[in-house]
């Protein structure tokens, strides 16, 4: 029985022997190590980070960058009117710094009011004088030039101003001095 126990025990040898000379057990201990895993196993993490202040939407990473849109800006002439210590132009627009009634001499956007006149002003900035109508909007876009834009739109306001622009868009030809006549007539007998 010893003999039987000493073959099998150098069978056993031999065949280690091989293995190792053809590197079958090298192969086979360097699959059991536990890998080390790289960065790019963890960069879910970072890309998914809820805590991170400057994360932006998952459509933003699909490498299609939306162009922001232009920010537009406008105000327009609304109507004018007398009063006993002046003359007065009422202005409406995107933002609260063009809603507001002005008189000869005063700013908006830049431009200086040289003259109001029952249907128009002159508006001067850097030697350039514009004549504005009653109705007729300035607009520029972006840090662009302001450009005189024809009819002025709703600024989506419950203004007086705005209420005032909105019947004058309203109306056409003849009736939009009919309009503006009567708005000044009430306003008048509204002061007396």
């Amino acid at each position: 029985m010893k003999a039987h126990i000493i073959r099998s025990a150098a069978r056993l040898c031999a065949t280690l022997v091989l293995l190792l000379a053809a590197g079958g057990i090298g192969r086979a201990q360097s699959t059991n190590e536990v890998a080390r895993p790289d960065y790019q196993s963890f960069k879910i993490i970072t890309d998914r980070n809820i805590f991170d202040p400057n994360r932006s939407s998952r459509s933003s990473r699909t490498g299609t960058e939306r162009p922001r849109p232009a920010r537009v800006e406008s105000f327009a002439l609304v109507g004018t009117m007398s009063y006993e210590n002046g003359t007065y132009a009422f202005f409406d627009g995107t933002g609260s710094s063009y809603r507001k009634a002005i008189k000869t001499g005063d700013t908006i956007a830049g431009y200086i009011v040289a003259d109001i006149s029952a249907e128009r002003v002159k508006l001067e900035a850097n030697g350039q004088q514009i004549e504005l109508n009653v109705g007729v909007q300035m607009r520029k876009q972006d840090e662009g030039e302001w450009q005189v834009a024809g009819r002025a739109e709703s600024f989506g306001t419950s203004s007086p101003a705005t209420v005032a622009a909105e019947k004058t868009d309203s109306a056409s030809g003849g009736e939009e001095s009919d309009v503006l006549k009567k708005l000044m007539q009430k306003r008048e007998q509204e002061l007396k």
